[in-house]
């Protein structure tokens, strides 16, 4: 079962208090009834020890009303028990309960009678009752006279700690009950910032990096919180700097980038890629006819669909070219399909391109067309440049030879290079070109221009 942290640390805080005060109250009660007990031991003894003074005097003189007087006078406290004084044969001649005198004296079970010298002892009686025992012996000049025995109730003291037990009860109640409240407050304060920090840390989980939490407190939470916040900050701005950096190079670029910084080197790998050059044709002479503004946003509208096209066929965008766009497929991460992905991705340049001249007719602007050329096959592909600027791109003949493939495409072309269409030929309907003479290779390349996807009508 789930428990909050307010409720643990509730728990935890109201415990110890209940704790601490029962161990308090504990003590307090222990020291309060050995006290009480050692009081009424000297109480019992002083009084002992005045009954023995006037019984001497009456035994002397043989005096047994003076005797009962002394007992009646002595049964007024009432924490006396009982009064007995005996002669030296343990007959009993004064009494608390006069209808035992003349009797032999009956001690309570464990006690002997006097000795030669005060005893004090103390028992449990059958009602719970504890009695503090006081046996004098009585003599003159070593002349044996007799034995007082006085008995003390612990009543008094045992009325006292129920007294003491209930305030302390009372008492312990009001500070379990303020302890209480002051736990689920404390709790509460606790638990706050830390329900901030997890509903900050959730945001943080579904990509909402604009949290700042307020730091309410210079504690370790405190600390925690503008830990927190300075996490966010980082993550927003490195969430900023690649989607800034997205706007000029393939986010797979950028994530390998931020992912590993410190492993970007200036190298290159060998890959077997598929690069694409689509260009607009007779942009030149277009320009011109333009002003400055239509322009710039004639390429920024041919741009987003290049752009759009691209990522949507997981594409790297490497390069604008001008009025141009250049295209790797394979890397920097690694298609086995790289080929085919080219290949959809120039139909849908094609039929985007389509568009949005029907939408430059529409608004009385001049229709635009583009040429594109495809080529699969080996290049050095890595980050190429310097410390302070660099950039991603591939390099090698297929990249020059899809250069030269999209420089002899017409207005709406799509021309792929022989390697390229061996790789996708199952699956697209093309028609051959013959050969073109490319720098560098001294035969030419077989070309071949892309219909439409095989079953496509």
């Amino acid at each position: 079962m789930r428990v909050s942290l307010k409720v643990k640390f509730s728990l935890l805080i109201t415990a110890l208090l209940v704790l601490t005060v029962a161990l308090v109250g504990f003590f307090l009660l222990q020291q309060q009834q050995q006290g009480l007990s050692e009081e009424m031991t000297k109480r019992g003894l002083t009084m002992a020890e005045n009954l023995a003074s006037g019984a001497k005097s009456s035994l002397l003189t043989n005096d047994h009303l003076n005797l009962n007087v002394l007992v009646r006078d002595a049964l007024k406290d009432p924490d006396v028990a009982y009064v007995a004084i005996t002669n030296p044969d343990g007959e009993i001649l004064g009494h608390s309960d006069i209808g035992v005198i003349g009797r032999q004296i009956e001690r309570p079970a464990g006690l002997a009678p006097a000795g030669n010298r005060l005893a004090i002892n103390n028992y449990v009686t059958p009602d719970r009752t504890r009695i503090f025992d006081f046996s004098v012996p009585l003599s003159f000049s070593q002349v044996p006279l007799g034995a007082l025995y006085l008995g003390f109730s612990d009543k008094s003291i045992a009325a006292s700690l129920r007294q003491a037990r209930n305030q302390a009860l009372v008492v312990t109640v009001i500070m379990v009950l303020l302890g209480v409240a002051g736990a689920v407050g404390l709790a509460t304060v606790l638990a706050r910032p830390i329900r901030r920090l997890v509903a900050g840390t959730r945001s943080i989980a579904e990509g909402d990096f604009n949290v700042t939490l307020p730091v309410t407190s210079r504690d370790e939470l405190g600390d925690l919180t503008h830990s927190f916040n300075e996490m966010a900050r980082a993550l927003r701005e490195k969430e900023a700097i690649k989607r800034a950096f997205t706007r000029y190079v393939a986010r797979e670029v950028v994530e390998e980038i931020l992912k590993n910084p410190e492993r970007l080197v200036l190298s290159g790998q060998r890959r077997e890629v598929t690069v694409l050059f689509c260009d607009v044709r007779g942009f030149t002479p277009l320009a011109e006819r333009l002003n400055p503004e239509e322009v710039v946003l004639l390429l920024n509208e041919f741009y987003n669909l290049m752009i759009e096209t691209t990522f949507k066929h997981d594409g790297t965008l490497d390069k604008f070219l001008g009025d141009g766009v250049m295209c790797i497929f394979g890397a920097p991460i690694a298609r086995t399909d790289h080929a085919m992905q080219a290949v959809r991705m120039a139909l849908d340049m094609q039929a985007g391109i389509a568009e949005l001249s029907a939408r430059f007719v529409r608004e009385g602007r001049t229709p635009i067309a583009v040429g594109i050329g495809v080529s699969a096959g080996e290049v050095v592909a890595g980050t190429v440049g310097s410390e302070d600027r660099m950039e991603y791109t591939a390099i090698g003949d297929s990249v020059n030879l899809a250069a030269r493939l999209e420089s002899n495409a017409k207005p709406g072309q799509i021309l792929i290079s022989e390697r390229t269409f061996e790789m996708v030929k199952d699956r697209i309907d093309a028609k051959a070109m013959g050969g073109v003479r490319v720098k560098g290779k001294e035969e030419e390349v077989g070309v071949y221009e892309v219909m439409r996807l095989a079953g496509a009508a």
